[in-house]
């Protein structure tokens, strides 16, 4: 593969790096007026978007606050499963409950007859309500998209590119959490992302022009080589591998 090839990538992505700073994280969340139960607005949400919202961190709160936009209780995609092991679970496979994640009104949950699903109310703290009633709803869109197609790092590119945005990029932990977790469904031992060696420069960079300040490598000190791009391993603890890129995994679009 020419060196010259992926310097035109880096160089050509500068042009646009302004448009992903604004559009390019791993999802949006979205405000809905509609009056909808919360099976209902789940629906809704998994036609229209991905999911009803879902948090796992404290800049997903953030961001809920901003996007609520009525004193109104709004549903996110939290419910409460009764039976040996109960407890509240998030409306998008895969995604566990964590219980310092959390931003519940006072005396909540209080666990009140039918009330097993949350809804965002007033000063954006939590409540369990009955899901039968109707309200206004949080939607977020996923941007990460695993590709189960073997391909090599620059098929998987011009894929992305083609079909997407770009191969994903990944800045900090919360994006690796949230990354890592979809590779379980993954049927290949790695998959690509958008990290790239580039032997003319000497340095790693992200085809999104990104800066790689964010690191997890699973062995920092193999030797950098030509035609190298960054792979995560889908098992054991989604370490990043320094592959050949004519190797053939599946990968990760953003869109």
């Amino acid at each position: 593969m020419k060196q010259s090839f992926f310097f035109l990538i880096f160089v050509g992505k500068c042009i646009i790096s302004h448009f992903c700073l604004f559009t390019c994280q791993m999802y949006d969340y979205y405000f809905v007026n509609m009056n909808l139960s919360w099976t209902e607005a789940q629906q809704h949400c998994k036609t229209h978007y991905t999911d009803l919202a879902t948090v796992t961190n404290r800049k997903d709160l953030d961001k809920l606050r901003n996007m609520q936009r009525s004193s109104m209780a709004a549903w996110i995609g939290l419910y409460y499963e009764a039976g040996t092991n109960e407890t509240f679970h998030w409306s998008l496979p895969g995604v566990e409950f964590n219980k310092t994640n959390v931003n519940w009104n006072t005396n909540e949950p209080n666990g009140g007859k039918k009330e097993t699903c949350v809804a965002l109310c007033e000063h954006f703290k939590w409540v369990d309500i009955d899901c039968t009633t109707n309200h206004y709803f949080l939607c977020f869109n996923n941007h990460v998209i695993l590709i189960k197609e073997n391909r090599t790092w620059e098929e998987a590119l011009y894929y992305c590119r083609h079909h997407h945005h770009d191969l994903v990029t990944i800045t900090n932990m919360d994006e690796q959490r949230w990354v890592q977790e979809k590779t379980k469904n993954a049927s290949s031992p790695f998959v690509w992302t958008g990290l790239r060696y580039t032997c003319t420069l000497g340095f790693w960079f992200w085809v999104s022009d990104e800066v790689v300040h964010y690191k997890n490598w699973a062995s920092p000190e193999q030797m950098n080589e030509c035609d190298m791009s960054g792979a995560m391993q889908t098992v054991g603890e989604h370490k990043w591998f320094k592959k050949h890129d004519e190797e053939k995994f599946n990968f990760f679009c953003s869109k």
